[in-house]
């Protein structure tokens, strides 16, 4: 009794299909060369071999239609993201994928689904493999990417409506696939290239960083972040004893997800500007033009030469126009005023953020940000060297 149990698992065991792929380079290779044999031979004489019934073809064709429709989400969402991956030096994406083991993670609705259509048409193993030399796997043994396939003298003419309906589901499924795993085999290949060749991450490096640097709204992050509260960081310290900046761009191409490549970003900033005698917030708010806010600290230790000796507050306009002059974006204005506020130490009182908000919803349609930049520097001219 125990031999024939015994036996009974050793067949069973024998006769079990491998599903296995490596999660490699090597593995997507295969699936990709494995579906590309898929052609209309390939499916007709599989539809013979498994003597598909009416039935069978109907329920068939449901299941690809399902294994499609879930490939071809992941399939676009790659699609969008693979657009600049390549081009950004730091990505949130990167430790998903790095290489083709992540890949085979993320995709799982893929790999899945094209283990699952390549079983549907296996021969079974005891019989001889369609590859010998992968005797078990499901992608060795399908009919779909038989080395040798009987040809159909009539073709698709000969049969159902139905049987071609499937033909069609499971062509836009094998398109898509190829599609998807080829576009996941080129970001790979691609990405080590550009790994390996330290100019071409400088370049994206410097491309990046100025995009940080030019975007409003991307940098205003970096007011959260100072010489104090990151250094000794292990990102600022890796940068901080980079050889070069050439060394570090290299050395860290797609090994930083966006946020920690824009606190590198206002360290970088926050030094130059220190080694300039900015503070850290007038490095941030002039990134890379020193002169300009020696300039702005210059105008506020005398702001009360702007300001008629009869008057208590530093109006709504005036702060307004100052604010147009000292040329920062929209959305560091609100830093603007704050950094005006404690660096003022004159005898008049600034009103208040509102009132500036109000006086900027007043003047908005009636004049430009340069027409107010022009009226400050008008007044600005009426007093001596004040800037020089």
């Amino acid at each position: 009794m125990f031999w024939h149990g015994f036996c009974y698992l050793a067949i069973k065991k024998l006769m079990q299909l491998d599903c296995h792929i490596e999660k490699s380079e090597e593995g997507l290779e295969l699936i990709i060369a494995e579906a590309l044999k898929f052609e209309e031979n390939h499916y007709l004489d599989a539809v013979r071999q498994k003597r598909l019934g009416e039935r069978d073809i109907l329920m068939l064709t449901e299941d690809v239609r399902l294994w499609h429709s879930r490939m071809r989400k992941e399939s676009l969402k790659l699609a969008s993201f693979s657009e600049h991956f390549l081009d950004e030096f730091a990505t949130d994406n990167n430790r998903r994928f790095r290489e083709a083991y992540d890949l085979f993670a993320k995709l799982r609705s893929t790999i899945s689904g094209s283990r699952k259509m390549f079983r549907k048409f296996c021969r079974r193993v005891m019989k001889t493999p369609t590859n010998p030399s992968a005797s078990r796997s499901v992608y060795g043994r399908s009919l779909l990417s038989a080395n040798v396939v009987a040809l159909d003298v009539f073709g698709m003419a000969s049969y159902d409506d139905k049987v071609w309906t499937l033909y069609e589901a499971m062509s836009a499924f094998f398109t898509t696939l190829v599609m998807t795993l080829t576009l996941c085999h080129r970001m790979i290949r691609e990405e080590a290239v550009i790994k390996g060749n330290s100019q071409l991450c400088y370049d994206i490096y410097k491309r990046c960083r100025e995009e940080i640097l030019s975007s409003a709204r991307m940098f205003a992050k970096a007011f959260n972040v100072t010489v104090r509260s990151v250094d000794g960081d292990e990102l600022i310290e890796r940068r901080k004893n980079a050889k070069s900046v050439k060394d570090y761009a290299w050395k860290n191409y797609h090994r930083q997800n966006k946020a920690e490549f824009l606190a590198v970003t206002a360290y970088e900033v926050v030094s130059e500007g220190s080694s300039q005698g900015l503070s850290d917030v007038e490095s941030l708010l002039w990134p890379g033009n020193a002169s300009k806010a020696m300039m702005v600290r210059a105008v506020i230790s005398r702001f009360d030469e702007l300001i008629p000796a009869d008057t208590k507050k530093v109006s709504g306009l005036v702060l307004y126009q100052f604010i147009k002059w000292c040329g920062v974006s929209e959305s560091h204005e609100r830093r603007l005023y704050d950094y005006f506020c404690q660096s003022y130490k004159g005898a008049h009182h600034p009103v208040g953020w509102t009132q500036v908000l109000n006086t900027r919803k007043l003047y908005r349609g009636s004049c430009s940000d340069e027409q107010m930049a022009l009226s400050f520097e008008k007044e600005l001219a009426k007093i001596d060297k004040l800037v020089a």
